[in-house]
């Protein structure tokens, strides 16, 4: 359970709140049943797939501190911001589409990590804004990339008036519980406001053939796993509706791919030393496995 240091009454309502849904399914509120994924359990009544466990606020900013973005689960997360742009822009050109007037209007991301979205959009909205719990990751946004992201959790954040667009990119199978940050958007987004998610999809033909060794399960750092219908069920249940649902390629840098198979699923971290200088592995792939959704979805007005 996330636990709130901020006193007074809306701590107490936010714990009311976590304790009451801690039990019950986040997306429909049902009871969870055993898993055959070990290590997971799923509802028996949606089938959404969650990690049987729970982290307070300490665990969880433990874990997002610098050594993740630098050796844990990126080799180098400064390294990719040239793939990780090349994705944004992708979703970019996408969300254009979708929302003819978003350059005027104002974005947040919630876990803006090192502010490289912030970066791209800025220019492209009337403003650009986002949290992160990771403290090197939103300085490194302030100080070299000049973006506007703050230091903190998004359960305690009061946003700013005006919000017509959330950005999730990568987040919400991070969080303990997605469900209150998304009925949050909820409220902060302006009606007919848009919320954008990406997330590994458990129902994709690539996570049912891999089972237990699909590459997106990893607790604790990956706790949620969603399909298609239970994000889309999430999102509706907090008053959204969804206009978008596609599962697009992403971009990496080969020496991320190679770090993360050699040396973090398979453990041979000295042959990886050995080869990653090699400069072969300086060039960006782009693949598609499509397992990866990006899901957009409408404010409703009512």
């Amino acid at each position: 359970m996330i636990t709130l240091d901020r006193p007074g009454v809306e701590t107490t309502i936010r714990e009311a709140a976590l304790d009451a849904g801690s039990d019950g399914c986040l997306v429909c509120s049902s009871a969870y049943g055993p898993s055959k994924l070990p290590g997971l359990k799923c509802c028996t009544e949606c089938g959404f797939i969650t990690a049987d466990m729970a982290l307070s606020d300490d665990e969880l900013s433990a874990l997002y501190g610098e050594d993740y973005f630098h050796g844990n689960e990126y080799r180098n997360y400064v390294s990719e911001e040239v793939s990780l742009k090349d994705n944004f822009r992708r979703r970019l050109r996408t969300l254009h589409e979708l929302i003819p007037d978003l350059r005027e209007r104002r974005v947040f991301e919630i876990g803006c990590a090192y502010g490289f979205f912030l970066d791209e959009v800025k220019g492209d909205v009337a403003a650009a804004s986002g949290i992160d719990i990771s403290a090197d990751a939103t300085r490194y946004a302030r100080d070299v990339k000049h973006v506007d992201a703050i230091t903190g959790n998004y359960s305690d954040y009061v946003t700013p008036p005006g919000i017509g667009f959330v950005a999730m990119w990568d987040t919400i199978e991070h969080l303990p519980r997605p469900d209150l940050f998304i009925e949050k958007a909820a409220q902060d987004i302006d009606k007919g406001g848009y919320i954008a998610v990406t997330t590994g999809d458990i129902a994709s033909l690539n996570a049912r053939m891999r089972g237990k060794h699909w590459r997106m399960i990893h607790p604790p750092t990956h706790l949620h796993y969603f399909s298609v219908d239970t994000l889309s069920k999430l999102l509706d249940r907090h008053g959204f509706d969804v206009v978008h649902v596609s599962h697009p390629g992403n971009a990496r840098d080969l020496r991320s791919i190679l770090h993360f198979v050699l040396d973090l699923r398979l453990g041979w971290g000295g042959l990886y030393r050995r080869i990653a200088g090699w400069r072969i592995f300086n060039m960006s792939l782009s693949m598609n496995l499509f397992d990866i959704m990006f899901i957009v979805a409408r404010r409703r007005d009512t």
